[in-house]
């Protein structure tokens, strides 16, 4: 399975989740609703500005697991990402809560403010700038997204893997902005249970991936990995 459509279905699925936690900010966007036209550039540029953010937090991502390829430890990084993601998944579920994302909660409340201002302008370019801070609130399955992403191995990987997962978004948070809230809460919650489940499937994957078994696209030799990562750089 292409790790791209890897993306893309971490964001469709996670769109369900997206709803509940980013819904509210899509409902509150000031989109002129006077024409057709503009309501929809408006929410076509407003979540174009997600998937920017989210495309260069992936390149940034993908670089960080480029030092790691680069040091040999490209096998290592992937089987670990794989078991982050499973215990990210176990952990509540077994009544653990480890806190390891406070210094970037830190910045949180800037991104909040700056939020707030952009809200309260109407045009093309304050609802672009509202989906690019919008990107950068904290959020459990775009860190899913970034580990995957780091996972890649190179910067442009990284990239194109988020900018998949932010198209995996866009079709569900599109609607919203368009027509309100259009699943039901009861049928949002059976849904949302397939995301741990998918998430879980992910961590395999890249567990597989690490060990390196001569599984074409699934899990590749050493000596694959290598060759896929030099052809990636040119």
């Amino acid at each position: 399975m292409s790790i791209w459509w890897t993306g893309f279905g971490i964001g469709l699925l996670g769109s369900l989740h997206c709803v509940g936690m980013c819904g509210p900010i899509a409902l509150a966007l000031p989109f002129d609703r006077t024409r057709t036209t503009r309501l929809l550039a408006g929410n076509t540029f407003y979540n174009l500005g997600r998937v920017v953010t989210y495309t260069l937090l992936g390149a940034a991502a993908g670089l960080i697991g480029r030092g790691f390829s680069l040091a040999g430890l490209q096998q290592p990084l992937s089987i670990a990402i794989g078991v982050l993601l499973i215990l990210g998944i176990l952990m509540p579920w077994l009544g653990v809560h480890i806190s390891f994302l406070a210094p970037i909660n830190r910045g949180v409340g800037k991104v909040k403010a700056w939020l707030g201002m952009f809200l309260r302008r109407k045009g093309i370019f304050a609802l672009f700038t509202t989906g690019l801070l919008n990107g950068l609130l904290p959020c459990g399955l775009v860190y899913v997204g970034l580990f995957g992403a780091m996972g890649t191995g190179t910067s442009l990987e990284g990239a194109l893997f988020m900018a998949a997962f932010g198209m995996g978004t866009f079709s569900m948070m599109f609607a919203i902005g368009w027509a309100g809230n259009l699943i039901s809460p009861t049928i949002r919650i059976k849904l949302q249970k397939a995301i741990p489940v998918f998430v879980v499937l992910l961590g395999v994957i890249f567990i597989l991936r690490g060990f390196g078994l001569n599984i074409k696209y699934l899990s590749p030799s050493e000596g694959a990995l290598t060759i896929e990562q030099t052809e990636s750089c040119h």
